[in-house]
């Protein structure tokens, strides 16, 4: 089976082999071709032979390795050209090279001995540092200190008020809350003492009333 694989592989390989070079004969023939048309036609326009050569000689497009280049002519003008180099652009850079030196040290014949060259700024053109790390200060509302005593003692003398009020409502709450809580523990006592109050107002004399203090009746 391992057999059977490697020679389909290998058929498949000489088959695409056979196929680039069909490939590459028939591009070669169109470039032929075409360069055969392009010579004709000058010949005809101008009378001579054109600088490419002779028309039917055959021009290869494919490297060394094998493979179709399109671009090998103008590759070898290429490496031509980097090798000889480009007088005509070394010697404009050059130019440009003294031109700028030549400014350069101009520049730095009058700036010598200033704040340009040493690219430090004048002291008035500086922000003072005081201000730059100071704080904006907070603006500050004065009173007169008889005004301000007046204010503290009638916020004190509210304070206590709203206290003592307080105050009267819990232990009203607490006596309320004592009285009931001592009628549902003593429900015949309650009923009792109704009954002795009710006979005591009939009679006309007024008794404390126990609901709003059960210990002090007790006593």
């Amino acid at each position: 089976m391992e057999r059977v694989r490697r020679d389909e592989r290998k058929a498949a390989e000489e088959e695409q082999r056979v196929l680039d070079r069909q490939i590459q004969s028939e591009n070669e023939r169109r470039i032929n071709q075409l360069r055969k048309k392009a010579d004709d036609r000058m010949t005809t326009m101008f009378g001579g032979p054109t600088s490419s050569g002779a028309a039917t000689k055959d021009v290869s497009i494919s490297d060394e390795t094998g493979h179709v280049n399109l671009f090998q002519d103008l590759e070898r003008e290429e490496r031509k050209n980097l090798g000889s180099g480009n007088k005509e652009y070394e010697a404009e850079k050059a130019q440009e090279k003294r031109e700028w030196e030549s400014k350069m040290g101009i520049q730095v014949y009058f700036a010598d001995g200033t704040n340009d060259l040493a690219k430090k700024k004048e002291w008035y053109e500086e922000m003072p540092l005081r201000r730059m790390g100071a704080e904006p200060k907070k603006r500050r509302h004065h009173r007169d200190s008889s005004e301000e005593r007046r204010l503290e003692e009638e916020y004190d003398r509210e304070k206590k008020q709203k206290l003592a009020k307080l105050r009267d409502e819990r232990l009203k709450r607490e006596r309320i809350e004592k009285g009931r809580e001592y009628a549902l523990l003593h429900p015949k006592e309650m009923e009792q003492k109704k009954k002795e109050e009710e006979n005591e107002r009939k009679n006309g004399k007024p008794r404390y009333n126990s609901q709003f203090n059960p210990e002090f009746f007790r006593k």
